[in-house]
């Protein structure tokens, strides 16, 4: 309660050392999702959470209902512990002023809401690091009430075994918060991972810190297609989303591919130039969606067929 949102007095707001830390990070570093975990209760709650906001719905109500209600699934309960209930803080918590979360997500879009801070403690703040643009703060942050008790007993906090099992003896509170922790890392944005090609299981294609620019992907994700083959089968999984509009796989000749394509960036259609054809489009749900995902895997790698007749000893960018 130490941003300033929804506050009338300018002295009300960072007067921590950890508010102004946490402004400087927000500052820096474009945050998508963010968590802030709390105990009192066991809920996840969105905006909204301040009094100016009571009985009304956020902008993006719907896309926040839908994710904490993947957090609630995906961390699940263990004992007595119920799922999460999920909701607005308004509805479920309680409004406050000066809340992080609220701060965090409309603090770029609702200026009028926001007070450049001028707080008195430990010298004092520049008032204008609390000033911003508006990009700058546009955050899902949900808040995570972990626990009815702020301390709970040991034998429900859970161990390291197994912790991607809601079954496992291991779990526990903090062990279904990693689960809902590491889904906020993947719902931050869509994208897809080559799983399989023609039979062959491909299990590394998204590795996190590893550099894959340069067209490194050409020697590092190659694999031979026998000639005389006239079908290709593709398999390919989303991931960082709930509902999918529309996805397919784009094929082209290296040699035809503009310069621009280095194997690792996304880019606009203009830029792919006339080299590349597309599969079939599909569309459907995720594993994270609340009916689990449609179509089912086997469904869908039969219609991700197609087929082409490349010269042999091409070099198919996919």
């Amino acid at each position: 309660r130490d941003f300033p949102y929804d506050l009338t007095d300018p002295k009300l707001c960072m007067q921590t050392i950890a508010g102004r830390t946490i402004n400087e990070l927000f500052r820096e570093h474009l945050f998508q999702l963010s968590i802030t975990f709390h105990g009192g209760m066991e809920a996840i709650a969105y905006e909204w959470g301040a009094p100016s906001y009571l009985d009304w719905m956020s902008p993006d109500d719907e896309a926040q209902a839908q994710i904490a209600n993947a957090y609630s699934r995906y961390a699940g309960g263990f004992g007595r512990h119920r799922p999460y209930q999920t909701g607005t803080m308004n509805d479920v918590v309680y409004f406050v002023r000066g809340g992080m979360e609220d701060w965090a997500y409309a603090g770029s879009f609702d200026p009028d809401r926001v007070i450049p801070c001028q707080p008195e403690q430990y010298g004092g703040y520049p008032k204008e690091r609390t000033i911003y643009d508006e990009s700058t703060l546009r955050t899902f942050n949900m808040l995570v009430e972990t626990s009815d008790v702020k301390s709970p007993v040991r034998d429900d906090l859970g161990t390291s075994h197994d912790p991607f099992n809601t079954n496992s003896q291991g779990n526990g509170h903090i062990s279904r918060n990693i689960r809902l922790a590491l889904l906020a890392l993947d719902l931050v944005q869509p994208y897809v991972s080559i799983v399989g090609a023609n039979g062959l299981a491909l299990r590394d294609d998204v590795v996190p810190l590893t550099y894959r620019g340069d067209r490194s992907c050409a020697y590092t994700k190659k694999i031979m297609i026998p000639p005389g083959l006239n079908d290709t089968l593709i398999e390919w999984t989303v991931g960082g989303a709930m509902s999918v509009d529309f996805t397919t796989v784009l094929f082209a000749r290296w040699g035809d591919v503009p310069d621009i394509v280095d194997g690792a960036s996304q880019y606009d259609p203009e830029h792919l130039g006339l080299a590349f054809r597309y599969a079939p489009a599909m569309g459907g749900t995720t594993r994270w969606h609340q009916d689990g995902p449609q179509p089912p895997p086997s469904e869908a790698i039969s219609s991700s067929r197609w087929s082409t007749t490349p010269t042999i000893g091409s070099d198919i960018i996919i």
